[in-house]
């Protein structure tokens, strides 16, 4: 079994808008990866999280997405590769900036929703976005195991980690389930335990439920999804043992 980092997308409430339960989720971690204020969060729960995650010793990343809130994030926008890394850098560096003004650093970045998966597909995308990264001294990515954004990553010389998801099911060619469509999210704790201990191994079942090999170093449970800190202590549980 390989060892694997389990991170959350936490810190995504803003103003009166609650999303997620971020206290509860946050000592099961390993890292986590934090709104920037685009997609989810502001100021105060950026700070909020930050703090967070200083207390329980979870490393801390960046979670950039497109500029649209009104759809978390979840739509895919065009936007010029300039604009792209000027938003991107916008985004990662309010996050470092207050992470290391409150006595912490930035681990790693992650693209959110629409962009992760826009980006991994993109060479101008994933370049202008890695490129953000390293400007702001960033050395590790997050992202889809196989993909342009794991090809920019290790060309700029930054650390890629692979990434697989505890509550999303995946296709047949290892692509993530559309949200579109029936059974895409595992809400099931059982469910979500058993893809992870699959993961663990190297291998994950998708819809056809054949069973596919894929190399993860890190696994994502979205702090969004209801139940999700009753599924973030099951797998830490198994990640435990």
């Amino acid at each position: 079994m390989t060892k694997i980092d389990l991170n959350a997308d936490l810190g995504e409430s803003w103003y009166g808008n609650t999303i997620g339960n971020d206290a509860d989720l946050m000592p099961l971690l390993d890292s986590c990866n934090v709104a920037c204020g685009f997609h989810g969060g502001d100021a105060i729960t950026m700070r909020q999280t930050i703090e967070l995650a200083l207390e329980h010793g979870v490393a801390i990343g960046a979670h950039p997405s497109f500029p649209d809130r009104k759809n978390f994030g979840r739509k895919t926008m065009e936007i010029p590769s300039p604009d792209l890394f000027a938003l991107m850098l916008y985004q990662i560096s309010a996050l470092k900036g207050m992470t290391e003004g409150l006595g912490g650093s930035v681990h790693h970045v992650k693209p959110h929703g629409a962009l992760y998966h826009y980006l991994n597909g993109s060479i101008s995308g994933a370049e202008a976005f890695v490129r953000a990264a390293a400007k702001s001294n960033i050395p590790v990515v997050y992202g889809p195991p196989t993909g342009q954004l794991r090809v920019m990553t290790e060309f700029h010389g930054l650390e890629f980690w692979p990434e697989g998801f505890a509550d999303r099911a995946y296709e047949p060619s290892l692509h993530l389930r559309s949200r579109q469509k029936d059974g895409a999210c595992l809400n099931d704790t059982t469910m979500a335990v058993e893809q992870v201990r699959l993961l663990q191994s190297g291998k994950v079942r998708a819809t056809d439920g054949e069973i596919y090999p894929i190399k993860v170093k890190t696994v994502c449970l979205h702090g969004d999804h209801p139940g999700a800190a009753a599924r973030a202590l099951a797998i830490r549980q198994l990640l435990n043992t």
